[in-house]
């Protein structure tokens, strides 16, 4: 029983490292990646904020608070990306050695809790301003939007 609980341990460190490190690319800069992913990261939050507003018939102050909420958000997950960089590099070093250290592992997955929660908590902040910005009908149609793409 006591090797199911560690091995559930080390599963579930494994995938929260997984899970968060696509995190860690958004609003990545030119200076690590060719200059084509930012224009193309860009144009895409354009199209999703031109898509939102056509299907929710936002307000053109509607979008530009949604537009300084997105850059909002960048902005403050720009400020954690040295740690998740970090992070990553701990967990490939890890990773490349004769034997996994599960101590070590563990050990690395609670010393960078910190900054998972300031990630969740940035996301957050930014889902909540975004719902005050809406109207009551837009916001349920948002919902409807959101539940039948988790459908698919």
């Amino acid at each position: 029983m006591k090797i199911t609980f560690k091995n559930l341990a080390i599963a579930t460190s494994i995938c929260s490292a997984l899970v968060l490190t696509p995190l860690s690319f958004a609003g990545s800069d030119n200076s690590t990646h060719h200059g084509g992913h930012e224009k193309g990261h860009q144009q895409m939050s354009e199209k999703k904020l031109a898509k939102l507003s056509r299907k929710l018939g936002l307000s053109e102050s509607q979008q530009a608070d949604i537009k300084a909420l997105k850059t909002e958000e960048k902005t403050q997950m720009q400020a954690l990306k040295p740690a998740m960089k970090a992070f990553r590099e701990q967990v490939k070093t890890l990773m490349s050695a004769e034997s996994f250290d599960e101590q070590a592992f563990v050990q690395l997955q609670a010393n960078n809790q910190d900054v998972f929660a300031a990630m969740a908590l940035v996301k957050a902040k930014s889902k909540f301003a975004m719902k005050s910005v809406l109207t009551a009908e837009q916001l349920e149609k948002f919902h409807s939007m959101k539940h039948k793409r988790s459908r698919r």
